[in-house]
């Protein structure tokens, strides 16, 4: 469907269609969704951090499949995610005018 989808990262190009971006599925690919554990020894995760996290001496590597829950239970960045609910009908309907 070339009148809804598109793989042309260019934005000028896209015309309001949906870019698919299959380049991201790729073992060498640099993208990863948050809090998803890396096929890496020490099973790392990537962790989001909010900028006064991130300082000097930051070791990446403490991010792992073991530490991230409890560090997950400390969090607030999401406490008020559930606030931001939105129901997907109007988006549905929206997309199949695109």
């Amino acid at each position: 469907a070339p009148e809804k989808y598109l793989i042309t990262m260019a934005k000028k190009d896209r015309g309001g269609r949906i870019f698919l971006d299959y380049l991201r599925n790729d073992r060498m690919a640099t993208a990863v969704a948050p809090f998803s554990p890396r096929g890496r020894p020490g099973a790392p995760v990537s962790m989001p951090l909010t900028w006064s996290q991130v300082r000097k001496g930051l070791d990446p590597a403490k991010y792992t499949i073991r530490t991230v829950p409890t560090l997950l239970k400390k969090l607030t960045a999401w406490e008020d995610y559930c606030d931001s609910e939105r129901p997907l009908a109007p988006a549905i309907k929206r997309l199949g005018k695109v």
